[in-house]
């Protein structure tokens, strides 16, 4: 078997797909690198941006091309949302299970005079929807939820949670970090009004390149965060109030726009069911095998309700320990510690101890899952 064997899908896909790597190393051997509206050299730089727009709104079913806003990752679409949207009085409501890429900004947003208001997840991370309409305050702006937990892999009841929202006339926003490229995400079908994505996940994508998603008229409603050179109505000292402008500032990333776009097409054509299917597989797998184990499975230990994540956390060994001997005896890469999200180890009554955290992806094998799990039973037997 190769190795090292890499179980760390959650906070970054290690492979690209071949024609993801065609495809950037065309751009970098031939004259189509270059700067999106500087130049007069640039159709093709516009071409593929545009396409890229257009693969990622029917991707996940956004109301047009236009609104799909190309940012460095999901933390910057984040902070660009909620900070051009809240205001001092605001309301907003969010779950006990935020990274930190949620959770930090709001943060400072309290400083500033925004109420937050953390929606009780049980252990398992479970939310239930009926907590919403008694935490609506009249002004109450927001609800913003992650998909799923990265730490507890727990898949959130999305659809029922915005239904709640929408009913009291909030806006609701999705962190889908955790599943873009797993789950299949329709905005109009899950009742999304924002959407923040980032490329370098399930997505397949590099590093370096997120965005977000809005719908219809929500545009209107957040000012911009950053501003700077657009290429466009550049007499204004004003940021372009048009979309996508008026949220993109500076020179684009088209390297990793390109990778997204490409990434997109090929899991489209392998098709989210089968990609599910397999990562659900190497879940399932992974669980029965832990469950023979002297380990605490956090989350709620179904596949089919989670995210191909896992994190366990040991009473014989803590979980730095176990993770580096993982890694120096058997090559296995995971990650260990709160996984900026301090506030879903709270939850789970991990703070103090945080986990080990095992995350598959689409090119893993049952065969690096199975050696994993001899690793583990190797190194509990040795613990007394």
């Amino acid at each position: 078997m190769k190795k090292p064997v890499y179980l760390n899908h959650a906070a970054t896909s290690n492979q690209k797909f071949p024609t993801t790597i065609v495809a950037l190393t065309d751009y970098l051997t031939t004259n189509n690198n270059l700067t999106l509206n500087r130049g007069t050299h640039d159709l093709a730089q516009l071409k593929l941006i545009f396409e890229a727009r257009q693969t990622i709104a029917r991707f996940f079913h956004a109301p047009d091309p236009a609104h799909v806003i190309f940012t460095a990752n999901a933390t910057m679409s984040l902070n660009m949302i909620l900070n051009g949207l809240l205001k001092p009085g605001d309301h907003v409501l969010a779950s006990s299970l935020e990274h930190n890429a949620v959770a930090r900004p709001l943060a400072l947003l309290e400083k500033q005079g925004v109420e937050v208001t953390y929606l009780t997840c049980n252990k398992a991370g479970w939310l239930d929807p009926e907590q919403i309409p008694t935490a609506i305050k009249p002004q109450t702006k927001a609800l913003i939820l992650t998909h799923a937990s990265n730490v507890l892999g727990t898949i959130l009841p999305i659809k029922e949670c915005f239904q709640q929202a929408k009913q009291q006339g909030l806006i609701t926003i999705l962190d889908s970090a955790q599943t873009a490229g797993f789950l299949p995400i329709d905005m109009q079908n899950l009742g999304v009004d924002i959407l923040a994505f980032t490329g370098h996940k399930s997505l397949m994508g590099l590093t370096g390149i997120g965005g977000f998603a809005l719908a219809t008229g929500l545009e209107a409603m957040i000012a911009p965060w950053l501003t700077g050179g657009t290429g466009s109505q550049s007499q204004s000292l004003q940021q372009p109030s048009c979309l996508p402008d008026k949220f993109e500032a500076g020179t684009m990333n088209t390297l990793g726009i390109l990778s997204l776009k490409t990434s997109i097409e090929q899991i489209e054509t392998i098709g989210l069911a089968t990609i599910m299917q397999h990562e659900r597989t190497l879940t399932e797998r992974f669980l029965a095998g832990l469950k023979l184990l002297p380990v605490r499975i956090l989350g709620t230990q179904e596949a089919v309700q989670s995210v191909p994540v896992v994190s366990i956390v040991s009473d014989k060994i803590g979980c730095g320990e176990l993770a580096q001997l993982l890694a120096d005896r058997y090559q296995i890469i995971t990650r260990s510690g709160l996984h900026c999200a301090p506030l879903a180890h709270q939850t789970a009554d991990t703070l103090d101890t945080g986990a080990v955290r095992f995350s598959f992806g689409w090119f893993t094998t049952l065969e690096e899952v199975d050696y994993t799990l001899q690793a583990l039973q190797e190194i509990c037997s040795t613990l007394v």
